[in-house]
């Protein structure tokens, strides 16, 4: 049974968020009695929504990983988008081929596409994107880049991509956020120059830059020469907050309509008094990202594959989801929750709960405590770990952290936790790797499960993984990626999960739901098939 947690509102808290929201406010939110939507003053059929961090619409070009994630489907289409439960729909391009041997593709656009400064979509302007970063070395991470052999423009309306081997996950990869969205020629100085500089962002999407004051907020307007359905509001404000407690109280006073998501998180702890407010919807349903320990097997305490085993077994993670996350997740039985392609009942089932294995799988690998002060030893050398995160794009890490250092001290097991910033932790995950433990994510939606596997767990180049070398987990995967028959692959997928369960390479913790907090007047209200397009924002209404 979901368990709230209980409503909790320090002064301390309070007053330092008030006076964040008060900076805020003065910055264009308004009156904090006053709604942010009204239909006085010329602001038309609008909304505000809070983010956390500086959307950075200067450098939104459809090429590059610049600008925000979730704004780059919103100004750019890709040929092909992702539907529910990894499905593929149809986009710029209308329909589309394979060829009998799985390497060539071909695509047929709508006609009567134009970009939103009124350039025509055409075939030429398909190539012209693609070619402005697939040869990057940057995006070699991205198989619709290393792959790619040749793009040709069979005729306006029809163009080709042919890869230099079968790879199933084109399609799925052709509906990223970045950097595989269409950009007009039009957008770089010379014109249709793929070596020309970015100058603004033109797209076919449903909507357009209008403005941007970095830090404080940015303004989308609808593209009147939209191709879809056109959307129902006029205006979408997206109003930078980086406090979290800011944000809580930004949607109580009705100064913004939404928040929430990965661009603008709300605590776990506020969801209980957000629930409450008569004025506000909380939105919750199940996502398709995963939080997880990782093991650095480059540190001799965790390369024993009975410690690993032991650690997971030792975590307590139904506790942590009803007790930390107010029921705000589900408790994770893998590292990816039911939601991903290829995930099932049947390759979903992780260690489970049991301290008594625990403490009998470490003896087994040789330790005992025979000083008898509570922290196993062998050979001499205490077991002691060091678990790093961060807390600024996920506040709830360090109670999590905290209940996991508690958990293993049970069996015997000493964990220190290191608390990082971002930039630090990121070049701690990716290239300095001080670590024992960390805390991670997986990806979500159309990057799973193969590209986080990828990024994980295989070799790039010369270059080890990054989380666990494993050379049968790599063979899987690129058996995985070239295999044409679903079935197949499937069976291959079901294998690499038996064999990082049987290796114990990852610690699963829990599966995060998706949620926002949604004024009353905003109508209609559909979450996303994506993290990076997490709203149907072309349905919303707002009534005033």
């Amino acid at each position: 049974m979901r368990k709230r947690m209980t409503r909790i509102k320090p002064m301390r808290w309070y007053c330092a968020a008030m006076a964040a929201l008060v900076l805020v406010l003065a910055a264009g939110c308004g009156p904090a009695a006053r709604p942010a939507s009204t239909g006085e003053g010329g602001t038309g059929k609008q909304i505000v929504v809070a983010v956390a961090s500086d959307p950075a619409l200067d450098q939104l070009d459809a090429g590059t990983y610049g600008g925000s994630i979730m704004v780059h489907p919103m100004v750019y289409d890709s040929l092909v988008e992702y539907g529910d439960k990894g499905s593929i729909v149809p986009s710029l391009a209308k329909s589309w081929d394979l060829s009998d041997d799985g390497r060539t593709y071909t695509f047929h656009l709508r006609s009567g596409v134009v970009f939103s400064d009124g350039t025509p979509l055409d075939a030429a302007a398909v190539k012209f994107s693609f070619e402005r970063w697939y040869r990057d070395p940057a995006y070699s991470s991205l198989n619709v880049a290393t792959g790619l052999q040749n793009i040709k423009v069979i005729d306006g309306a029809t163009i080709q991509f042919t890869f230099k081997e079968p790879f199933y996950p084109l399609l799925t990869e052709m509906a990223f956020a970045r950097p595989v969205r269409i950009i007009s020629p039009s957008a770089v100085e010379p014109f249709g120059d793929p070596d020309g500089r970015f100058t603004k962002p033109v797209g076919t999407g449903a909507w357009m830059v209008d403005s941007y004051t970095k830090d404080q907020e940015a303004v989308l307007v609808r593209n009147p020469a939209y191709w879809g359905n056109a959307p129902q509001l006029e205006k979408i404000v997206l109003k930078v907050i980086p406090d979290a407690q800011s944000r809580v109280l930004a949607l109580q006073s009705g100064a913004v309509d939404i928040s929430g998501g990965e661009a603008g998180t709300i605590p776990f702890d506020n969801l209980e008094l957000l629930r409450a407010d008569p004025q506000l919807s909380v939105q919750q349903a199940p996502g398709t990202s995963s939080h997880f320990l990782i093991f650095n097997e480059n540190q001799w305490m965790v390369q024993d594959v009975n410690v690993r085993r032991a650690i997971n077994l030792a975590i307590d993670t139904q506790s942590i989801v009803e007790q930390l996350l107010g029921g705000a997740g589900q408790e994770a039985q893998g590292l990816f929750p039911l939601t991903v392609p290829y995930i099932t009942e049947r390759n979903n089932r992780w260690y489970g709960y049991d301290l008594d294995e625990a403490r009998r799988l470490l003896q087994e690998a040789g330790y005992t405590d025979s000083d008898g002060d509570g922290t196993l030893e062998k050979d001499g050398r205490k077991l002691e770990l060091k678990l790093v995160l961060q807390q600024a794009e996920y506040p709830e890490w360090k109670p999590i952290a905290e209940a996991v250092q508690s958990q293993l001290q049970a069996v015997g097991i000493q964990v220190q936790l290191q608390v990082l910033e971002p930039n630090a932790y990121y070049d701690t995950l990716w290239k300095s790797r001080k670590y024992d433990l960390i805390l991670y994510r997986t990806y979500s939606d159309a990057y799973n499960p193969h590209a986080f596997l990828l990024s994980l767990f295989h070799r790039t180049g010369g270059t080890p993984a990054v989380a666990w070398s494993d050379a049968q987990l790599e063979a899987l995967l690129d058996q995985a990626l070239i295999s044409t028959n679903t079935g197949h692959r499937q069976a291959l997928y079901d294998q690499w999960f038996a064999r990082a369960k049987e290796e114990a390479i990852y610690a699963p913790i829990y599966y995060p739901d998706d949620i926002f907090v949604v004024n009353q007047r905003v109508r209609n209200f559909k979450p996303g098939y994506t993290t990076y397009a997490p709203i149907a924002w072309n349905e919303l209404q707002v009534e005033y």
